[in-house]
């Protein structure tokens, strides 16, 4: 029986295959771990860099009063503690994210993310949690299991993605810190609405991995995705075709390989990562009509195969 048990735990850890990526340093020489989750590469750690990728520099700032009336890049310590910053690393406000370092609107943002590296988008973040089974079970995959940082019961924690998701905690506009055992939260790089942008959170109390919105203000942690051709586009299989792009009325997938299109499935996501329509493809060749309730913008065509698993995510402009 205890040999069952542990060829089941075996076989259960590596259906989510945690594969160790190549790592990556920054700029300002600290090494991260990374992780192959899916068809994705994941920093396994919380970003800790004090500058931008081309080296400039992104201003530490413990006032409160003057981080509340922030419009450009920063970034803080939880508590204003360095002591903290080796294990969650530093919280940025949503304009460090963006690279907006100055208030001069007419210059280039800079980036936070070296070469090859981006912050996730929500539909990056939306592909990792369809990987892992949905909002609801896939915070626990990717929380870290000690109670030694998360307050216990920390429900449904078994990190079998490798992501070592911490409670880091965030830091609100005229605070220096809160929930650091309890909540931890990561950065899209998708601006929603006037002065806010989208997030993700992993909860002490909840198996889910949930988005909200913070204020651009806030401060909260970062991680990054890679996104070169020697990285995640070379784990994506590159199976299917999509156009044309943009679309008007109609989008045609056809599979590169016609022994993986055996009723595979599609779902057209918008930018929030909200399913608008959803099909089987049956051939190699699919011609697809659009409904009429797809407005024109960006969206993102999913292909999943028979076991239900994303395979490969297009982005994709439709317009009327």
């Amino acid at each position: 029986m205890k040999h069952s048990i542990l060829l089941f735990i075996a076989l259960y850890f590596n259906t989510f295959g945690q594969t160790l990526g190549n790592g990556f340093t920054d700029i300002d020489g600290n090494q991260y771990n990374t992780v192959i989750i899916g068809t994705q590469e994941w920093m396994k750690e919380n970003l800790n860099v004090s500058t931008y990728s081309d080296g400039t520099p992104i201003p530490q700032v413990t006032d409160p009063a003057i981080w509340a009336g922030l419009t450009k890049g920063a970034w803080c310590y939880y508590n204003n503690d360095s002591t903290l910053g080796n294990t969650y690393g530093k919280m940025y406000n949503w304009y460090a994210v963006a690279g907006i370092h100055d208030n001069d609107s007419t210059t280039p943002n800079k980036s936070l993310a070296p070469s090859d590296w981006s912050v996730p988008s929500a539909n990056d973040w939306n592909t990792l949690v369809n990987y892992l089974g949905g909002n609801a079970i896939a915070g626990g995959k990717m929380k870290d299991t000690s109670f030694v940082h998360w307050l216990s019961p920390n429900t449904d924690a078994t990190n079998i993605s490798g992501f070592t998701g911490l409670p880091g905690g965030y830091r609100a506009s005229a605070s220096i810190g809160q929930n650091i055992t309890a909540t931890g939260h990561w950065w899209c790089s998708d601006y929603l609405a006037p002065f806010s942008a989208k997030s993700f959170q992993l909860s002490w109390f909840s198996g889910s991995l949930d988005s909200n919105l913070f204020s651009s203000q806030a401060g909260i942690s970062v991680r990054f995705l890679q996104t070169s051709t020697n990285g995640n586009e070379s784990i994506m299989n590159q199976l299917v075709e999509v156009y044309p792009n943009p679309a008007v009325d109609h989008i045609n997938i056809d599979f590169e390989n016609s022994s993986k299109s055996s009723d595979w499935g599609y779902k057209i996501v918008d930018t929030f990562g909200q399913e608008v329509q959803n099909g089987i493809l049956h051939s190699t060749q699919n011609f697809l009509q659009l409904t009429n309730t797809i407005k024109q913008g960006i969206y993102f065509v999913e292909i999943y195969d028979d076991s239900n698993f994303l395979k490969e995510t297009k982005k994709i402009i439709i317009r009327q």
